[in-house]
């Protein structure tokens, strides 16, 4: 068992699909502090369970992965991509889409056909993380166009 190990039961028993925790509430779980470059390192808790980040692998392969890092304040959120069986289990059930989610997402967009819906969705979101990514790093899009709004007139 890795010594990052302790993390991963943590998530697979948690019942949500979210989990905002502090570097002490993940300190404690672990039983020991987080080195250093948990702290000043972003690449830390990237994602990439590959080569040096077997704490990434830990909870990649519980099924999470880490979103919303503020190391500065100390906090990130753990989310759910996937629902592994046991903790002892490799095998993962795919959590289901939310129906209602889908129904919801055609009536606002007039998108009725859910291969569409899905590509156009994925769009949104790389559009959205790209320009997160370019504000974090200071910078903007000068493409970028607002939504219309509706107005209304005497």
């Amino acid at each position: 068992m890795g010594k990052y190990e302790p993390l991963g039961d943590h998530l697979r028993a948690l019942q949500g699909n979210n989990w905002n925790a502090n570097f002490d509430e993940i300190e404690r779980v672990l039983g020991f502090r987080l080195p250093k470059s948990a702290r000043d390192h972003r690449a830390w808790w990237s994602n990439h369970s590959g080569g040096n980040h077997s704490q990434a692998a830990v909870w990649v392969e519980a099924g999470w992965e880490t979103r919303d890092i503020d190391q500065k304040r100390e906090r990130i959120r753990f989310e759910r991509v996937r629902r592994a069986r046991s903790a002892h289990s490799p095998s993962v059930i795919p959590i289901e889409p939310d129906r209602d989610l889908w129904a919801e997402a055609a009536r606002i967009t007039g998108i009725k056909d859910r291969g569409e819906l899905e590509q156009a969705a994925a769009r949104a979101l790389i559009q959205r993380e790209a320009a997160r990514a370019l504000a974090l790093m200071g910078g903007t899009d000068p493409d970028a166009v607002s939504a219309p709004r509706a107005r209304s007139f005497p």
